[in-house]
């Protein structure tokens, strides 16, 4: 089974409106573990589309991806290597999280 989640009303509105995390307040079904992509759905069962689900923080479900669109190894590289790159432009020296 794939993993899944499932957004109330409030949290289909937030990924239509381009906004990139979903809280924990409004999902309204898991089917995943901590760490899982997850296909996200709305609450009429619409693919929304796929994201990483947390069940630790607060914010619940941050997207990858909308619609039909997979969030596969590559987008997932391309991204990371974006970032890594940009922060590169912005560094002197050493700074970064730790």
């Amino acid at each position: 089974m794939i993993p899944s989640v499932v957004v109330s009303a409030r949290g289909e509105e937030r990924v239509r409106s381009g906004h990139p995390w979903i809280y924990r307040a409004d999902v309204a079904d898991v089917r995943a573990e901590g760490g899982d992509l997850v296909i996200v759905r709305g609450p009429r069962g619409r693919t929304l589309g796929q994201a990483l689900y947390s069940d630790r923080s607060q914010i619940a479900i941050r997207m990858l991806t909308y619609g039909e669109q997979a969030a596969d190894a590559a987008l997932i590289r391309t991204r990371i290597e974006a970032a890594l790159a940009f922060r590169e432009t912005l560094a002197k020296g050493t700074c970064c999280r730790r």
